[in-house]
């Protein structure tokens, strides 16, 4: 881990991993970037190998789970890198495929254990973002072009895609942030793809983009 005083940096390389296995005897992995308590959240990353299939399920707490490689089908809807399931609390929702293997951030509020289920619920409160048909507009603020992905429905979490050009730099305003494309720099630290950024304080630390790159932004409303 590196970073400064209210700035950290978790490589994907360190983050410690957990083996999993579904009803229908899949594997996937777990890997925890951070179990952020006080405010009941909770940010992984989730590995599916190819042709796999998570099964219908239902769990406690409410999630906005981002793809990052591959794609996910649901519901017929084939979703890409920066698509978002927005799972309610005790509602049943999927299966989903993984036919070509599928990378996914997962960020929880309240609790992330699920249990399978045979059959969905008649009211489908989940929703899939596309992020495609979502604008670029500009962020003065934070000195790049955004999108919005998520602004309720998963606790107190926002989420953005935050998009920088070469040699831009930027105040870490948000709560938590992944690197989904180029890297970044933070005082002495250089940090890439897939590597996360967790923020203590409202408003910490300059983060750098010497050739641009792409964020996966968390804040809290």
């Amino acid at each position: 881990m590196a970073g400064t005083d209210t700035v950290e940096v978790v490589r994907c390389a360190d983050i410690p991993w957990e083996d999993r296995r579904n009803v229908d005897n899949w594997p996937s992995r777990a890997g925890m970037y951070w179990d952020d308590r006080e405010h009941a959240l909770c940010f992984r990353l989730i590995d599916y190998p190819v042709g796999s299939v998570e099964p219908r399920h239902v769990h406690a707490g409410s999630h906005a789970t981002t793809v990052l490689k591959g794609r996910a089908i649901v519901d017929g809807l084939t979703l890409h890198p920066l698509d978002v399931i927005v799972g309610p609390s005790n509602e049943p929702h999927g299966p989903l495929h993984y036919v070509d293997g599928c990378q996914l951030l997962s960020v929880f509020h309240g609790s992330y254990f699920h249990s399978e289920v045979q059959q969905l619920s008649q009211e489908k409160q989940y929703r899939l973002i596309q992020s495609h048909g979502i604008a670029w507009e500009n962020d003065a603020a934070n000195g790049c072009e955004a999108k919005l992905l998520l602004d309720g429905g998963v606790g107190p979490l926002q989420l953005r895609v935050l998009r920088f050009r070469p040699g831009a730099e930027t105040v870490c305003r948000f709560h938590a942030a992944l690197v989904v494309e180029g890297g970044a720099r933070i005082g002495d630290a250089e940090f890439g793809v897939w590597d996360f950024v967790r923020v203590h304080g409202a408003a910490a630390g300059c983060m750098r983009f010497p050739d641009g790159g792409v964020l996966l932004a968390a804040s809290l409303r």
